[in-house]
């Protein structure tokens, strides 16, 4: 049994596994095929290969030795199929990818591992739902630590397929350390070509964030270049005791571009995962962007990874003058290229989030997405680049179709089009301004903190690249923080949730508190098990506690009203509105507000067809992000890029209510997990529904049985009642956050009672107006219009007096005089002396001791300090300028 002293680490756990490498590292293979254990003598860790040797071959120190003077002309979906056919024939089963936006994880944003497809977390412990065993999977996913070295190192991407490798629940099912690190060793060198003397297996370690599952890793080098990492997950972490899994996991990340970098032999990833599109726009442009100066930095690209370095900007300087290149020829010949392969990497993630829904924006994931796109469209204004996303996109869509066709789909229904289109506008706008703010920076000294970044990124879109720009074309270096990217997006990655905490400690042992509120009850005689001042729990009640955004039920319980209703774990807790003296054992008379439970039950369904009929109406972008449903009134929070019109907002009403209509048919069936994810798709958990082993799926199908939306779903819905629902009505819209708009809206008797209000308002108003109620609008134009005529006529009295009393006081220099006019009169009558003659000074006030002073060019007077001196002794409120004052005499 492992045993491991003070807090968990990976190098607490990798110095514990190398203890004992026979058990947690060796293989069968190793033996079979002459490998033996070695170290690095620069990162100390311990590797295993056939030739001798002092490196593990890992690139942050060691050359690339794969280039090929004629490399391999093998396309993406091509080279999947090989690796596809070498597994299916060594048993896996091939699936689909999974959404690279991860609604089934609550704790994390995007998909960041293949592994992740299947893991399912459960009160706080980690499960698996796989299709097949074993199993591989081409699934792309994101990361946004690395940013900085994308199109730089040559290996980086943002988003990047793991063509997944897995086999679960060993030893009932599946293989093992054996039997993985043969499929390995045989398609590295069968079908990449590796040679066994140039092959190393390094040993590392893998564990979850929290430690709750760990095992040994075994890295696989050859040439300079990571091929892959097989994680041997067998180890969990329960109560702070380490214990061996009773199912462990084969979990084998093989970064597919980069094995097809390494099989091509292109002097860098790009140009091996996105050749035939780069030589498309090579042609187009004109432009040969690939430099003999960028060929030179390619052998040692490697080396320049700002997360590995602690100074990477001198470790830049001296591989520039290891392969003989100035900084000159940097900045014109290698940074452009660079730029170029960042802008293809950047608009491929971008693709695959917003074909899953995601959108960039200033919160959350959006953050992340937000950062690249502008990072791109600086490249290409800075480089000169000749390109535009949205072509980029096609050639990326058309050239990944085969294998990932959503992003055509994509493309056709302009999802992607409409979405870089409005941020590219905001950057063009916000542009300008950041110039001005960079100018100032600059000036103010050479260092620049990851907080100023940071404000400086999110209120004007001012990115790194664009600041060390600015400065350098005015001759200043700009001294940034290391790893800048990934303190801007840290943070940001992980969504936090708040724990729900009980206002009362509630004793252990409580029997969990049956639900009868799923029964449709709204009154019971339940049994008190636990009680302490206004708190009490039941053996069974009526009372929907709040969650997923809906509010607790209201009513009394003998007679004293509730005011909260909250579950703890499978406990609910009932607040009182005032100290009860409940007996523990004795029963007492529940009745839930039976009208507020009502128009809970309309608004909770309704929630769901307004979350269904912005998807159908807006795109498949428009997911939801937060709800609140209460008994007046309800809203949801859907994800869009721009304040909805109110076309929109009809268009998502009507379709809503065409289903109501055409009628519809409510239903909530409890479904394994696997089987509800395959049926419905990931749109189950819209409502950030937890994957429980079995699901309560929520469905709203049409009169044909048609799915219109299905959602794992707590929630109290019109099953059987689905006339209660009435007519949706959506009553106001704003965006509540960048990049989320939040819709208000009313059904079922609560819509009814906006209708009945609205139409006792609009009465009013037609008695008021004495205009016919369908003529009210007409009325309310009319009324206006004179209005305005009256206005006109009002202003036209005025200029005539403002001109006639100018004229009376003509010959005077300097005016001082008292007048029957409003303020805003005798700034006219003011205006137009000194107008007339520049040397004077005018002041005038009225009845109402207001007061106004213009001065006069040519007066050789200031307005305010001429003002304040002529009142002297008098309380002033107001202020001014040289040219005008203004304000009140008291």
């Amino acid at each position: 049994m492992l045993e491991i002293k003070g807090e968990l680490t990976k190098d607490g756990l990798r110095e514990e596994f190398s203890k004992n490498a026979d058990k947690y590292y060796k293989v069968a293979l190793f033996d079979r095929e002459g490998f033996t254990r070695m170290q690095c003598r620069i990162c100390k860790k311990n590797f295993w290969s056939v030739a001798k040797r002092d490196t593990c071959e890992d690139s942050s120190h060691t050359e690339y030795s794969f280039f090929k003077t004629k490399p391999v002309n093998i396309g993406y979906v091509e080279f999947w199929k090989r690796f596809a056919d070498f597994f299916r024939k060594n048993g896996h089963a091939e699936i689909k990818k999974y959404p690279v936006v991860s609604r089934w994880r609550k704790d994390l944003y995007f998909t960041i591992a293949s592994i992740q497809d299947f893991q399912r977390i459960e009160a706080g412990k980690m499960g698996f739902e796989y299709a097949a065993n074993p199993l591989i999977v081409p699934q792309i996913c994101l990361r946004f630590g690395d940013i900085e070295n994308v199109g730089v190192t040559g290996r980086h991407f943002t988003g990047f397929m793991m063509a997944g490798q897995h086999s679960f629940n060993y030893p009932k099912e599946g293989y093992w350390k054996d039997r993985c690190i043969e499929l390995n060793y045989e398609f590295i060198t069968k079908i990449l070509g590796v040679k066994k003397g140039d092959l190393v297996y390094s040993e590392d370690v893998w564990a979850m964030p929290d430690f709750s599952e760990f095992g040994p890793s075994l890295e696989s080098f050859a040439n300079g270049s990571e091929l892959v990492n097989s994680v041997f997950t067998e180890f969990e972490l329960v109560n702070g005791k380490i214990r061996e899994l009773e199912g462990k996991v084969v979990d084998v990340g093989w970064g597919f571009d980069r094995l097809l970098w390494f099989y091509t032999g292109y002097d860098n990833a790009y140009e091996a995962v996105f050749h035939s599109i780069l030589e498309k726009v090579r042609k187009k442009t004109g432009k040969d962007f690939e430099t003999d100066a960028f060929k030179k930095f390619a052998k040692v690209a490697g080396e320049l990874d700002v997360d590995v370095l602690k100074n990477a900007r001198e470790r830049e300087k001296e591989l520039l003058k290891k392969v003989g290149l100035t900084l000159e020829d940097y900045e014109k010949k290698v940074k452009p290229v660079q730029g170029l392969y960042a802008v293809f990497d950047h608009t491929r993630t971008l693709m695959f989030a917003i074909a899953d829904g995601a959108l960039p924006s200033n919160i959350g994931g959006g953050y992340n997405l937000r950062i690249i796109l502008r990072r791109a469209f600086d490249f290409i204004e800075r480089y000169d680049l000749g390109v535009e996303l949205t072509d980029v996109a096609r050639l990326i869509a058309e050239d990944l179709k085969p294998l990932y066709p959503e992003l055509m789909e994509s493309l056709e229904a302009k999802e992607f089009e409409t979405v870089v289109g409005i941020e590219k506008e905001r950057y063009n706008k916000s542009k300008d301004n950041a110039k001005q703010i960079v100018s100032t920076i600059i000036g103010k000294g050479k260092e620049i903190n990851i907080q100023q970044l940071k404000t400086l990124y999110e209120s004007n879109g001012i990115t790194p690249e664009f600041l060390t720009s600015a400065a350098a074309a005015k001759g200043v270096e700009l001294n940034l923080p290391e790893n800048v990217y990934e303190s801007l997006i840290e943070g940001d990655l992980v969504k936090k949730e708040k724990q729900k905490k009980s206002g009362v400690l509630l004793p252990e042992g409580l029997k969990p508190t049956k639900q009868l509120y799923y029964e449709f009850k709204t009154e019971a005689k339940p049994k008190v098990l636990f009680v302490k001042g206004k708190y009490v729990v039941f053996d069974e009640t009526p009372f929907y506690p709040e969650g997923g955004g809906q509010a607790a039920d209201r009513g009394k319980i003998n007679g004293i009203t509730v005011t909260d209703v909250q579950k703890y774990g499978d406990v609910i807790v009932h607040t009182m509105e005032k100290d009860v003296g409940f007996n523990v054992g004795s029963t007492v008379d529940a009745q839930v507000d039976k009208d507020a439970r009502r128009r809970l039950t309309a608004h909770h369904t309704a929630t769901h067809l307004i979350s269904a009929s912005s998807r159908k109406f807006l795109g498949r972008h428009a997911w939801q992000e937060g709800t609140r449903k209460e008994p007046e009134k309800a809203h949801i929070d859907i994800a869009h890029y721009d304040k909805l019109s109110e076309e929109e907002l009809r268009g998502i009403e009507g379709v809503a209510n065409g289903w109501i209509f055409n009628g519809i048919k409510v239903e909530a069936n409890y479904i394994p997990r696997g089987e509800a994810e395959e049926k419905y798709g990931f749109e189950i958990y819209q409502g950030h529904g937890i994957p429980t082993k079995t699901m309560r799926i929520v469905t709203i199908k049409d009169k044909t049985g048609k799915v219109l939306d299905a959602q794992a779903c707590g929630g109290l819905h019109a099953i059987n009642q689905e006339s209660i629902l009435g007519i949706v009505k959506i009553i106001n819209s704003y965006r509540s956050h960048d990049g989320i708009v939040r819709i208000e809206f009313v059904a079922g008797p609560s819509g009814l009672d906006y209708f009945d209000k609205e139409d006792a308002e609009l009465h009013e108003g037609s008695r008021l107006l004495n205009a016919e109620l369908f003529r009210i609008h007409d009325k309310i134009t009319e009324v206006k219009n004179e209005q305005q005529a009256n206005h006109d006529r009002l202003k036209a009295y005025a200029n005539m007096l403002a001109k006639e009393t100018a004229n009376s006081l003509r010959g005077v220099q300097m005016i001082d005089n008292e007048v029957d006019f409003a303020k805003d009169v005798m700034r006219k009558i003011a205006d137009q002396l000194v107008s007339e003659d520049s040397s004077r000074v005018v002041i005038l006030r009225n009845k109402e001791n207001e007061i106004i002073c213009i001065a006069g060019e040519a007066s050789g007077k200031s307005a305010i300090e001429y003002l304040r001196e002529k009142i002297k002794g008098r309380e002033f409120t107001g202020g001014g300028s040289k040219k005008y004052a203004e304000g009140k005499l008291k």
